[in-house]
C-alpha cells in the first residue's frame, strides 16, 4: 500500500509516498484538521505522521508508547485513525482490540517531530476508553 494525494478539481496525483518493501502495511489514514499533517497507522501498531504537503514523514511513534497488551502473545493494532476536528495536533486511533486511543505531543512540544528529533517516540500521555 502507498498514500497519494490528488487534486479533487483537476484529478491530478500531488504526491505519492511508497513504503519500504519490508514496510508493515497502512491500515488507513486521514489528514489533520489544518492538512498539514497525515496520520497513518500500521498493522505492526505504530503511527506515521507525515508533513503532507511534501508527505515526509515527521514521526513515528511506536506502539509500546500507547498499547498496552494485556498477554504478550495478543496482537493489537489500529484499525482507523480519526483527526481532531479543532487541534491539528491530537487525533484518536481505534484499535482491534475495541479499545480508542487519543495521542498528542508531549506538552513541552508544540507539534509532532520534535521529541522525534531528540531520539523520543513523541506521544504525550494516552487515554483508553
Amino acid at each position: 500500500m502507498l498514500i497519494t494525494m490528488y487534486n479533487a478539481f483537476r484529478l491530478e496525483r500531488i504526491n505519492q509516498w511508497f513504503p519500504e518493501r519490508s514496510s508493515p502495511a497502512i491500515t488507513d489514514a486521514t489528514f489533520s484538521c489544518d492538512g498539514q499533517s497525515i496520520y497513518a497507522t500500521f498493522d505492526d501498531g505504530s503511527v506515521g505522521i507525515f508533513f503532507a504537503p511534501a508527505l515526509q514523514i515527521r514521526c513515528r511513534i511506536n506502539p509500546t508508547a500507547y498499547i498496552v497488551l494485556p498477554t504478550p502473545s495478543s496482537i493489537i493494532y489500529p484499525l482507523l485513525v480519526a483527526a481532531h476536528p479543532f487541534d491539528p495536533n491530537q487525533f484518536a486511533v481505534g484499535l482491534t482490540d475495541g479499545a480508542v486511543c487519543v495521542l498528542e505531543p508531549l506538552e513541552t512540544n508544540e507539534s509532532w517531530g520534535v521529541a522525534c528529533a531528540r531520539g523520543h517516540d513523541g506521544a504525550g500521555p494516552s487515554r483508553k476508553t
